[in-house]
């Protein structure tokens, strides 16, 4: 009886040496969260329709109104691919067909990019002739409206044969 007590009492304490929770063999690191974003996340690469109202200002003459569409292609928050078209009412309605490189900025914790545009076009009015333009703008983003925008920019023209003239335009983006 006395053996059969002993090896009853090594049992006892034996199990309450190794009595709590048993680590795993292999523990695995905890999985952290990813980072919280750090501002504006509204400029990512990405396919933009837009609408524009718009002012011609020739350098000598009367300015006309117009307006027009948009649609732009981002490879990069930073650069992307432009092509838009515009009419006015000049005295014979002047049509533009343009395409544009686009270089912006983006300041994210203001949800804004500047930018600079430069390309070339092709503008239909009384005389029909190609054109080479530089400009620059701002575009606006609003994250809690889907990054919807607004956007306003001035462009330059430097056109073959006639005077050189300007269009500023103010518009809205949407992102697709």
């Amino acid at each position: 009886m006395k053996v059969l007590t002993s090896i009853l009492m090594t049992a006892v304490l034996a199990s309450t040496a190794i009595a709590g929770p048993i680590a795993p063999k292999n523990p695995k690191a905890p999985v952290m969260p990813p980072p919280a974003p750090t501002g504006c996340e509204c400029f990512a690469p990405g396919f933009t329709l837009g609408v524009f109202g718009g002012a011609f200002i020739p350098d000598s003459g009367d300015a006309a109104l117009g307006g027009g569409l948009l649609g732009e292609y981002f490879f990069s928050e930073f650069v992307g691919v432009q092509g838009s078209y515009g009419v006015f009412a000049t005295n014979s309605e002047h049509h533009a067909f343009d395409a544009n490189l686009v270089l912006r900025v983006p300041i994210k914790s203001a949800c804004i990019a500047p930018y600079a545009l430069v390309g070339g076009g092709y503008g239909v009015n009384s005389v029909n002739e190609g054109n080479f333009h530089v400009g620059g703008g701002i575009d606006i983003r609003l994250p809690s409206m889907g990054c919807k925008g607004i956007f306003a920019d001035g462009v330059y023209y430097f056109p073959e044969d006639s005077e050189e003239f300007t269009i500023v335009r103010l518009g809205v983006k949407i992102p697709f």
